[in-house]
Formats: structure tokens, C-alpha cells, sequence
């Protein structure tokens, strides 16, 4: 989560899940592995079921879990657009840049610990719009959040 252009005019904040996707992908790879090492000690159906479960699942877990989710606040258009990329496709929603009240840190507690996540708050009518569809530990929230308030404010 980063901002990658800031302007008096333009604001872009990206999160690139690269973690997820790379773990994905070394655990399909592990169970790829291990499906073809059972295969090749003929075990047939052990070594298909390892290879169909082991290596599907967590390919599936990323094709749903691993967006690229971008928000850009445009000033010149008066837009606040948050485009979602992943392998399943494209999704954009854009709203009004009056209706952006604020940023603020969403928090979600549980016997795990604290996450956080960036939010916006919409007026007219009000609603909250999710940078992320996960929260997260760390400091990054809070700083895009101070980002995007600054950029209202009209500093860069």
C-alpha cells in the first residue's frame, strides 16, 4: 500500500498484494512436487487427488484473494475512482469527489490482535467505502489515510 502519484490536482494509492500471491504460488508449487513424487511411486490416485487439491486450492485462494486495488482522487474530473484487478478481471466503481467527507482508519479486533484498514467516508447518501477488502497490521493505513486528508486539504 503506497502512494504512487501525488499532484494538487491528482492523488494514486495502490496496494499490490505481492506476499499472498508469492505464497500462493510456492505452496502450489510444494504440492505440485509432492503429487508428482507420489505419481512416480505408483500411487495413481493419491498422487492425481494431491496434484487436483494441493495445487488447485491455493491457485484458487489467489485467483480470489490477490486484487491490485487502486484508488485515484481527481481533482480536475471530481472523481474518487477505486479500480480492483485481479485474475478474474476488472472492476471500477467511481464517485463524486464532493461526496468524500474523509479518510479514516477502520479497525478490527479479534483474539489474533488489532488490523486496520483505509476507509472513506461518503456523504449524500453516507456510506463507507474500503480501500482493501482485508485489514492489515503495520503503520500503512494510517499514513494513506493522512495522505488522502492532506491531498483534500490541499496540500500535496
Amino acid at each position: 500500500m503506497k502512494v504512487i502519484h501525488r499532484t494538487d490536482n491528482l492523488l494514486m494509492i495502490e496496494d499490490r498484494p505481492w506476499f499472498i500471491g508469492i505464497l500462493m504460488i510456492v505452496m502450489a508449487l510444494v504440492f505440485a512436487f509432492g503429487g508428482m513424487a507420489i505419481l512416480a511411486s505408483g500411487e495413481i490416485f493419491g498422487g492425481v487427488m494431491m496434484l487436483l487439491i494441493g495445487v488447485g486450492v491455493p491457485l484458487l485462494i489467489g485467483a480470489l484473494m490477490v486484487q491490485r486495488v487502486r484508488l485515484t482522487f481527481d481533482r480536475s474530473a471530481g472523481t474518487v475512482t477505486r479500480t480492483r484487478r485481479s485474475v478474474l478481471g476488472l472492476t471500477q466503481t467511481m464517485h463524486r469527489l464532493d461526496r468524500l467527507d474523509r479518510a479514516r482508519v477502520g479497525v478490527s479486533t479479534d483474539s489474533d490482535g488489532t488490523t486496520y484498514r483505509m476507509e472513506l467516508d461518503l456523504r449524500d447518501p453516507p456510506e463507507m467505502l474500503p480501500f482493501t477488502t482485508y485489514h492489515t497490521s503495520g503503520k500503512r493505513p494510517e499514513e494513506m489515510a493522512q495522505a488522502v486528508n492532506d491531498w483534500l486539504l490541499g496540500g500535496t
